[in-house]
This record gives structure tokens, C-alpha cells and sequence, in this order.
């Protein structure tokens, strides 16, 4: 991504905690314990009104029907579904490439109802408990926890060119799960697996995709599925990505992006850089930006008035340069060095 997100300390990342304790001391540890069917005073006495005071349906109910499968499972399948809370919640160390997740199609061959029963809880938990009172009244409002990320940045950090509400608006801008939870149980509360995204990012280019999964032919003989790292949204480091433009005729009004070469480069971060443009279509937004009257008006009144009053390229460009990741100023950069 084009920006990392500073990870901001808040009450509501303890919510992880409660899926981890339920999941590890009780649904996943359910043949060592006497009891025949789940019930919510199993759970530490902090967590039960997360249960009791909830709708069976979006809690009380998958746990049980977990709780029933797991007492007869095998040591080595609880082994692999006791990993899959640990490791799914360790984004950096997956995004990095550090460690192996477990994905729903690898609980699936464990047993294709237990992959239902965590897919529902899961869903629900971010889809409808998290906003309810039980949840904000201990932890924190979801909402109000994205308006202390964003402040006031409405550059959206994957592409840098569209926008995000920032905290002085009433509703929200998406906040997504980096990790895909279609893809990955256990971590749709984890907030290190959440970052607010633009609606072009999230609803129209990044959708469902595997973000640490790449598939080539997908559906074919020779389909290839191949891991792939991913640039982690709340790293400390920015990375330098390098963008080049080059037109393959005179710059005028009629631009199309087929008449556009764009290379992305960040030295030492290439698959993630890979990775970042396969996810949100980075190449194909910036081509199209490059297209828009917007920018053309940028060179033809704002960058030609500035040569007229003495100004050298280099000192505009430098100019720009000042505070890049202001007003798509990154991008600006290497459209106006391609004119």
C-alpha cells in the first residue's frame, strides 16, 4: 500500500481477546471438558453477557453447534484448529510471508459443518455484534475508533488518489479486512486486520481476493495457486515507491491510457509491490487518472502559469515534492517529468 496506517491503542482490540478465549479454553479444548453442550458459563464471567445478552442467533447458537463437532474431533485436528486463531491473527508475520495461515478450505477437510458454524459466527461478529451495547458499552465504538485513525486524512492509504471520511463526517468510509474473512476465520474482529479503505478500493477492485494467495487460470487444468507477500497496513516504515510514466505519443486532450507505459518500483518490496497493484488495480487507477481532465488542467493552467512566471520545472517539481502524498502529488510528480 501506499501509506501505512499508525496503529492507534484502543479498548476495542481487546475484543480479540473473547474470540480467542472462547475459541482456544473452551470450543477447542470441548473433549476435556464434562460438559455435554455449550453454555455461556463455560466463558470467563467478563465475556458471558457477550453471549447471554446477545442474539442466540449470532452467537449462542455457531458456538454450540462448534462445541457438538469439536468433542469428538481428533488431537491433530484441534492442533490445526488451535493454530489457526494463533497464526490468523498474526498479520504482520503473514502479511511478511514469516508464517502459514489456515484457511477455511483447510478446515474444511477437517469437517465441512464446523467450517459453517465458524463462518457464521464470524460473520456476525463484525456484520452485527460489534455495534451493539453489550460490545461498545465495554469496549469501544467502532465508529468512534475509525474517526481516532483516520483524524483528518481523507487520502485513502492503498491508492492514495480517492478519499475516505475523515472524523469530521457523520458516517464512516469502510473499514476492511485486509485479510480476507472469507477467507480466514478468527480474525473478522481483529483490528490490526482492519483499516479504512476508499469505496473504488474496496467495493469496485480489492472485493474478495485472497490478499496472500495469487491464482493464475483460475478454474483451468493448469490453474496455479502461489502465496505472495503483502506490504502490512500498520508498518512503521513508508516504503519509497518509485512510479514512471512515459507517453507513447505528445501529451494532449485525448490521452487514453493505452497510451500510457507506468512501471512501479520499490527496491527490496517487488512482490508486495506486485501484490498491492494485483489487489486494488493500482496501474490501471493511476493510467486513468493520468486521463482525467483534472490532471490535464493541472499542466495546462497551474504548471504552464508557474513557467510563465520564471519557474524551472525542477523547482515546481520539487515544489510537489514537499509534501507528496498531498493531492495525489506522487502521481502528479511522474505525469508532469512524462510531458
Amino acid at each position: 500500500m501506499l501509506r501505512p496506517y499508525v496503529f492507534s491503542n484502543s479498548k476495542i482490540h481487546k475484543i480479540q481477546s473473547f474470540v480467542n478465549h472462547v475459541m482456544l479454553d473452551v470450543i477447542f479444548n470441548a473433549p476435556k471438558i464434562a460438559t455435554p453442550i455449550f453454555t455461556s458459563n463455560l466463558v470467563m464471567a467478563k465475556y458471558r453477557m457477550l453471549i447471554d445478552d446477545i442474539n442466540v442467533e449470532y452467537v449462542l447458537n455457531p458456538l454450540v453447534d462448534m462445541y457438538r463437532i469439536c468433542k469428538i474431533l481428533s488431537p491433530k485436528d484441534l492442533k490445526i484448529l488451535k493454530r489457526a486463531v494463533h497464526d490468523n491473527n498474526k498479520i504482520r508475520q503473514l502479511c511478511n510471508g514469516d508464517i502459514q495461515p489456515i484457511r477455511y478450505s483447510d478446515i474444511d477437510k477437517i469437517d465441512s459443518d464446523l467450517v459453517k458454524a465458524i463462518k457464521v459466527f464470524c460473520r456476525h461478529l463484525y456484520d452485527d455484534v460489534v455495534g451493539l451495547a453489550p460490545f461498545y458499552n465495554n469496549y469501544e465504538d467502532i465508529n468512534a475508533y475509525y474517526k481516532k485513525l483516520v483524524q483528518r486524512s481523507s487520502a485513502c492509504r492503498c491508492c492514495g488518489i480517492n478519499k475516505v471520511l475523515t472524523k469530521f463526517h457523520t458516517n464512516r468510509s469502510a473499514l476492511d479486512h485486509y485479510l480476507p474473512r472469507n477467507h480466514y476465520p478468527f480474525n473478522s474482529l481483529n483490528f490490526k486486520n482492519l483499516m479504512p479503505i476508499c469505496d473504488t478500493c474496496n467495493s469496485k477492485y480489492k472485493l474478495g481476493q485472497d490478499t496472500l494467495y495469487k491464482t493464475e487460470n483460475k478454474g483451468r487444468k493448469n490453474e496455479t495457486i502461489t502465496k505472495i507477500r503483502a506490504f502490512y497496513p500498520f508498518r512503521r516504515d513508508i516504503p519509497d515507491i518509485n512510479i514512471e510514466i512515459n507517453f507513447s505519443k505528445p501529451f494532449d486532450s485525448t490521452i487514453e491510457p493505452k497510451d500510457i507505459e507506468l512501471t512501479l518500483e520499490c527496491l527490496g518490496f517487488e512482490e508486495e509491490v506486485e501484490n498491492w497493484d494485483r489487489l486494488f488495480g493500482i496501474k490501471e487507477n493511476y493510467k486513468a487518472e493520468c486521463c482525467t481532465d483534472e490532471m490535464r488542467l493541472q499542466y495546462e493552467e497551474e504548471y504552464i502559469a508557474e513557467m510563465a512566471y520564471g519557474k524551472t520545472h525542477a523547482q515546481y517539481i520539487e515544489l510537489l515534492s514537499r509534501n507528496k502524498y498531498a493531492n495525489s502529488n506522487f502521481l502528479k510528480i511522474p505525469f508532469l517529468n512524462a510531458i
